[in-house]
């Protein structure tokens, strides 16, 4: 019987505690989202850390307004569960989308194809697009015979195609104009590597994907899946603050990607 008493004199803390984590997960989402917002990268993808934040802390604060509704401790438990799955679960994926970084590419490939990221209202690369161009540039001076294409097009928010700023700062590096080809019309990874396809022009063609690291394992799949066979990945730098923002937007894309068939 003393035993019974302990467990419920101790079952409100319990429950106290769960809502105050869910509403500090909460908080910290929206605080995060604030910081990916402010960094302008040219999506609206800090809106997913806004909906996740406001669930988190709704259902959390809803438990304290109202601790003994039923319906409640049902939509808290389901909330709990779901971020706590979803969180192992990107955690497992990313482990995987990370270790495709690991891999040195061989030396003289005939194609880079360098996916493009935003460029700013300037036509200046953003930091994403510049690590990626940063990262071709070191292999082509010191693979010379290697061509690249410089692949994207021009968003709404772009003053012009991704692929002639790409070609632009390349030249500006030193790059031979020569070696330079643009695509510029594809609008997602997936038309970057077949519109890239199309100009190569060739099935036995040794190609290499310069992307960011978070990246990489999605753009190497779908590749493969457009036919591509001796295809290898140049991973390129990102700043450590925004990864777990890009990681997620990728696991969620490569989820998007496997249902509709392009992996």
């Amino acid at each position: 019987m003393h035993d019974n008493g302990a467990d419920l004199h101790h079952f409100p803390k319990e429950i106290g505690v769960l809502n105050g984590l869910l509403i500090l997960a909460g908080i910290a989402c929206i605080d995060y989202g604030v910081t990916i917002m402010a960094a302008s990268s040219g999506t609206s993808f800090f809106l997913v850390w806004y909906a996740m934040g406001i669930v988190l802390a709704g259902s959390g604060a809803a438990g304290i307004a109202l601790p003994d509704h039923t319906a409640i401790k049902v939509i808290r438990m389901v909330v709990s569960v779901c971020a706590a799955l979803g969180l192992v679960g990107t955690i497992a994926l990313s482990g995987i989308i990370m270790s495709s970084t690991y891999v040195t590419p061989p030396r003289n490939l005939d194609y880079l194809i360098v996916l493009g990221a935003q460029v700013k209202p300037d036509g200046t690369p953003a930091n994403s697009l510049r690590f990626r161009l940063e990262a071709a540039r070191d292999y082509l001076e010191e693979n010379p015979d290697t061509q690249v294409i410089v692949s994207g097009g021009q968003g709404p928010n772009e003053p012009c195609a991704e692929a002639d700023a790409m070609a632009s700062w390349l030249v500006s590096a030193g790059i031979d104009e020569q070696r330079i080809h643009r695509e510029g019309a594809s609008t997602d990874t997936v038309e970057n590597l077949v519109f890239s396809k199309k100009i190569i022009g060739r099935d036995d063609a040794s190609i290499g994907i310069v992307t960011n690291n978070f990246h990489l394992y999605r753009a190497l799949r779908i590749a493969e899946k457009q036919g591509l066979r001796d295809v290898w990945g140049i991973s390129a730098h990102s700043l450590p603050w925004y990864l777990p923002n890009n990681l997620l937007r990728e696991c969620l894309a490569i989820t998007k990607n496997t249902l509709i068939g392009e992996i």
